[in-house]
């Protein structure tokens, strides 16, 4: 074997074991270009290196090197110390000693790991009730013009599991909330949905409007409830309902027997319902839609029952 295969293959060689090290330098966490820099660093030695020599010994763009640097000096791989007075005073960089930054990153570990088990000793048992039970707020908590209507049902042991209060919506004149609401008697959608969107004008006689936001809220509602309930699709027929004296617009909801069964939201109860088996849809509830002047309710629920629950409040505060 002659002298330049020794070379060529001392070189390759040489370059697998560098680009090994650097790839072990990203499992501990730095990302490509931050191993490549301090890689290049620690090669340097005690001597350090400027710009410009990072910038010939890698392949990134000088302009990408210097935030590079500053993220290496926050995470302590490397300090800026000195100048170069044959390169008109550039700064050197120069990388800290291996074995101090791998005992550096062993103790940040470690301190997040005690960190970790300390807040699973002070918040896991809260955190695993709430989501086992759903957190509950009180009347006292909600918007005020929300309590009036919710004020009979957890009077009767409903429970308020969110709100979310949304009015920076471009291009459109209303403020909404998005409320869950928890019907203890349910026994197929225990989660209630309530939205109330307040306009600044008479939605219930603005036709267009009132149909724009008709067809959006159905559409919303395929797509929400298909991701929740893990299914493929989920659908709304359209019908109409009437709740104390007043019709409204309303859809059934009706998902496929076999999405029903391999979903994790429903019980396991439900799945092995034989009334079902020779059904290829099964309804599991209805949504319904009630525009009062600038108003506009909007809620889905198991049963009429249930609905009727909901509705009958606000029948009785705007007084229809």
């Amino acid at each position: 074997m002659c002298i330049y295969t020794y070379i060529h293959i001392y070189v390759r060689s040489s370059i697998l074991r560098e680009e090994n090290l650097v790839e072990s330098l990203e499992n501990i966490g730095l990302t490509h270009n931050q191993s490549l820099i301090y890689f290049t660093l620690i090669k340097a030695g005690k001597n350090g290196s400027i710009v410009r020599d990072l910038d010939h010994a890698t392949d990134i763009k000088r302009t990408n090197i210097y935030p590079i640097l500053h993220e290496l000096i926050d995470l302590g791989c490397i300090i800026e110390g000195g100048y170069a007075e044959k390169s008109k005073n550039a700064a050197i960089y120069t990388a800290i000693e291996p074995i101090f930054f791998i005992d550096h990153l062993i103790q940040k570990k470690r301190d997040e790991i005690n960190h970790l088990q300390k807040f699973k000793e002070t918040n896991a048992k809260s955190l695993q009730y709430i989501f086992q039970e759903g957190i509950e707020i009180t009347l006292d908590e909600i918007d005020p013009i929300l309590r009036e209507y919710f004020k009979p049902l957890i009077m009767s042991g409903w429970k308020i599991h969110s709100i979310v209060k949304r009015n920076d919506i471009p291009m459109f004149d209303y403020e909404v909330h998005d409320c869950m609401l928890y019907a203890p008697h349910a026994s197929i959608l225990k989660d209630c949905s309530f939205h109330l969107f307040t306009f600044g004008y008479d939605i219930q006689n603005d036709k267009s409007a009132l149909e724009f936001f008709t067809q959006s809220l159905k559409r919303k509602t395929k797509e929400i409830k298909s991701y929740f309930f893990d299914i493929k699709q989920i659908q709304l027929l359209d019908e109409k309902v009437e709740f104390f004296n007043n019709t409204f617009q309303s859809y059934k909801m009706r998902i496929k027997i076999n999405d029903l069964k391999n979903s994790k939201y429903f019980s396991e109860e439900l799945k092995e319902n034989t009334n079902m088996k020779n059904d290829i849809y099964f309804e599991i509830g209805k949504a319904v839609i009630m525009p009062i002047k600038n108003k506009l309710f909007y809620f889905w629920a198991e049963s009429n029952q249930i609905l009727s629950e909901i509705i009958e409040p606000i029948i009785k505060i705007e007084k229809l």
